[in-house]
């Protein structure tokens, strides 16, 4: 997990290395923009355009719900308010509709004929198309978030443990789905409704994260006690 961090923060300093003096000098539209699609002379659907943003969007609210309700599942929190079975179905159910309005979102762009996207392009990260890295790091999250999910079948044959740490790559999975975002287009990045969502919900994954990771004094106190005292002849 530390090295895919380390890779997401490079890839974030290679896409804010370009000064806003230099992105101020070059008119370029926004690739895969409606202005992008006039000037190369392609038709672009702008109802297609909404219905990928809202299911971007929709998508994404469900994995950061999908990351918080697994480590509410995982240290028990609010157990003896709401049952485990409850929060269990919660995770499991809102995990599955984000990976459906992530491959709604994925999908819709083969009808942009201004991105270059096919089926191979859907299912092959980083194979081409209109901003190959971008598309690639929201494919390869998707496919990885698809793997994670697929695992739970696998569970009893790998090991509770062994799984847990497969599961735990639904991290990686958020974090190139957020890379994804963020780099695929300039509106997360500039002040507004969008910017302030993906923060937010960046900020909510990440603090769940290391609730998850950091030991608190209770189950310090827990694993302590779990060690047998040493017999002292």
């Amino acid at each position: 997990m530390i090295s895919a961090l380390a890779v997401s923060l490079l890839i974030l300093a290679v896409a804010l290395s370009q000064s806003p003096e230099a992105s101020a000098a070059t008119a370029d539209p926004i690739p895969g923009s409606p202005l992008d699609a006039h000037q190369k002379g392609l038709r672009y659907d702008i109802g297609v355009h909404e219905i990928a943003r809202l299911a971007a969007l929709i998508a994404y609210g469900l994995m950061v719900a999908t990351v918080v309700f697994g480590v509410v599942l995982r240290l028990r929190f609010m157990q003896h308010a709401v049952s485990r079975a409850t929060v269990h179905g919660a995770h499991m159910t809102m995990g599955l509709s984000a990976l459906i309005f992530a491959g709604v979102h994925g999908m819709s762009f083969v009808y942009q004929p201004v991105w270059g996207i096919g089926p191979t392009e859907l299912v092959v990260p980083f194979a081409g198309g209109l901003q190959r890295i971008p598309v690639g790091l929201g494919v390869l999250g998707i496919e990885l978030g698809i793997a994670v999910g697929c695992s739970l079948l696998l569970q009893r044959r790998l090991g509770y443990h062994r799984w847990l740490r497969f599961h735990q790559l639904a991290y990686a999975a958020f974090l190139l789905m957020w890379l994804h975002i963020f780099l695929v287009h300039p509106e997360p990045r500039h002040p507004g409704f969008v910017a302030a969502s993906v923060a937010g919900g960046a900020g909510a994954c990440l603090l769940a994260f290391l609730i998850r990771v950091l030991p608190s004094r209770s189950r310090l106190r827990e694993r302590t006690a779990a060690v047998p005292s040493e017999v002292v002849p």
